[in-house]
């Protein structure tokens, strides 16, 4: 059995910064900030800012769950005032250009929020 995953507190306060030269990494997919690129199992994923931010969001606490008011906040900012479903709309796009390359890494977790699972890289020689 696995541990179910962890549901994060933080506050908007700690909403999204680019920050130059870092790169988050989960199983094989690489997020260079420096560079806004994306890439999945060594292919190029184009997304939009706010498709990027998002899934920056979601690498940072990979394995933890998001709700979407955490989600809101952080990738939207503190002031939006648009409609919530947003962020189902969003993850849906991330779902479908990412979905492409490898097997789907975004889980929802019903009544709580999203999470982003570890993949195993490509060329992983464990068997």
């Amino acid at each position: 059995m696995t541990a179910a995953p962890k549901a994060v507190a933080f506050s908007g306060a700690a909403a999204f910064t680019h920050r130059e030269g870092g790169t988050l990494s989960v199983g094989d997919l690489l997020l260079d900030e420096s560079r806004w690129t994306v890439h999945r199992a060594g292919q190029p994923v184009d997304l939009s800012p706010t498709e990027f931010r998002l899934l920056a969001c979601l690498m940072r606490h990979q394995g933890s769950v998001l709700s979407r008011t955490q989600l809101l906040r952080t990738v939207w900012g503190q002031d939006y005032t648009g409609q919530p479903q947003v962020v189902e709309t969003y993850v849906s796009y991330l779902r479908r250009k990412l979905g492409r390359l490898g097997p789907p890494l975004i889980r929802t977790c019903r009544g709580l929020g999203y999470t982003l699972l570890e993949t195993t890289p490509v060329n992983s020689s464990s068997h």
